[in-house]
């Protein structure tokens, strides 16, 4: 696997996860506020890099 898809799949991967932890499906404790504005400026960034990813795997 070129080291482009394996860090898709990463990134990928990271934002399930992400997604997971701020989803009704994880009841283990609620995040709290900043906690989850973190989490969600984290994914952005991540989706930023997937996107940029993606483009390199494109090309």
């Amino acid at each position: 696997m070129s080291d482009s898809v394996k860090q898709l799949e990463e990134q990928l991967l990271a934002l399930k996860k992400g997604l997971f932890l701020m989803s009704p499906r994880d009841r283990i404790r609620a995040m709290s506020t900043h906690e989850t504005e973190d989490l969600i400026i984290e994914l952005q960034d991540v989706a930023d890099a997937a996107l940029k990813s993606l483009e390199s795997v494109k090309n």
